[in-house]
């Protein structure tokens, strides 16, 4: 008997989400070897199939409750990782308060996703965490820039560091929008147990 297409594992959006795991781990060895300019290359190319593994999960008619947690965990692998990475390079305007933040929003929210989803219950993203990814992919390109063409024109300085800290604001944001989602659902689990 043949498996349905959107049953199997290797399907189209899931191979892209798998294989931008794979883009996540070059991209921290480029930048941890200062090869900034081709963490960036490589960084929008893992950010594109971010983009196309959703747009192909629904023009094919293969979305899964797995790719459901596979995607936003490994969106969440490629920025906390890259943050981390670039927390140890000078002159990024990035704070270790800002890294701390983000990766505890990013895996408190993957929990509740997971947990949520293990009980039956579809959490998928919000507008919110879909625009929080989005700048938070714009702020790690804009100081992979940054270091890959050094300037000293502040301006410059300014927008890389103000999407940096509108990121972290949409990820306290977003995070505590998804808390607010998650508490009905948690309250009924709780209710019936």
């Amino acid at each position: 008997m043949a498996v349905p297409a959107e049953a199997r594992f290797w399907n189209v959006p899931n191979t892209l989400t798998m294989s931008r795991l794979v883009l996540a781990v070059v991209v921290f060895a480029l930048i941890a070897y200062g090869q900034y300019l081709s963490a960036l290359a490589v960084f929008g190319i893992a950010s594109l199939t971010d983009a196309l593994d959703g747009y192909f999960a629904r023009l094919l008619d293969q979305g899964t409750p797995l790719g459901r947690q596979l995607d936003p965990l490994v969106d969440k692998v490629i920025v906390s990782g890259a943050y981390i990475y670039l927390l140890s390079v000078p002159q990024t305007g990035v704070q270790p308060w800002m890294v701390t933040t983000i990766v505890v929003r990013e895996m408190l929210i993957q929990g509740l996703r997971s947990h949520l989803e293990g009980q039956g219950q579809a959490f998928g993203a919000a507008m919110a965490g879909k625009l929080k990814t989005l700048v938070q992919c714009l702020s790690i390109s804009a100081i992979l820039l940054s270091l890959a063409i050094p300037t000293t024109n502040n301006s410059w300085i300014l927008i890389r560091d103000g999407l940096t800290w509108l990121a972290v604001a949409l990820t306290i944001y977003s995070g505590l929008g998804y808390v607010v989602m998650a508490m009905p659902f948690m309250r009924k689990k709780t209710s019936t147990t």
